[in-house]
């Protein structure tokens, strides 16, 4: 993997070093697709403008990659939260979907909260001051409420609960999977 330097001039224009010629965002996105590593710099300041450079790389490929109310939520959060989300929970949850996708779906405990996935950057999260629609779902994984479990016979063991509410949460996995498949 090799890095490729692209300074980005006053008149918007990506020139890239290596190559000698200006580029194009989808040639960025080549870049990266093949492996190679961006850095942008901004040409009259020096500034590193990689991030925003590859935010209009995400938008323009991907511009329907997620829903408008996600943007406004990013946008409504505290930042402490969304740089808890992006640095802590956002890869672990990744790591998580791609074991689901491989056939490997397992999801450890959080310590003192039984059935409850150990979620990084969840615990010591900021009240949110904002309005969040997944917050507002009838069960909701990220708070301490779960869903009461049905009335356990005498027989069964006392974890059954915690069966329940695993199961809820792979049951709204696969329906996710499911809707994404079948919008793309």
């Amino acid at each position: 993997m090799k890095e490729i330097l692209i300074k980005k001039y006053d008149n918007r224009r990506l020139y890239c070093v290596e190559e000698a010629r200006y580029v194009s965002l989808t040639e960025i996105r080549d870049f990266l697709q093949r492996g190679d590593k961006v850095k942008v710099i901004e040409k009259s300041s020096g500034k590193d403008i990689t991030k925003y450079i590859l935010m209009q790389v995400l938008l323009e490929e991907r511009y329907d990659l997620l829903p408008t109310y996600f943007y406004q939520m990013i946008l409504q959060s505290p930042p402490e939260a969304i740089d808890s989300f992006f640095k802590k929970f956002f890869p672990w949850m990744m790591d998580v979907y791609k074991g689901f996708q491989e056939g490997s779906f397992s999801m450890p405990s959080m310590p003192g909260m039984s059935g409850m996935p150990n979620m990084p950057g969840m615990s010591g999260m900021p009240q949110m001051p904002f309005q969040n629609p997944w917050m507002q779902t009838p069960f909701n994984p990220f708070t301490q409420q779960q869903p009461q479990p049905k009335k356990q016979e005498k027989s069964e063991p006392a974890k059954e609960g915690n069966d329940d509410a695993m199961a809820e949460i792979l049951k709204r996995l696969r329906e996710l999977e499911a809707k994404v498949k079948s919008d793309s």
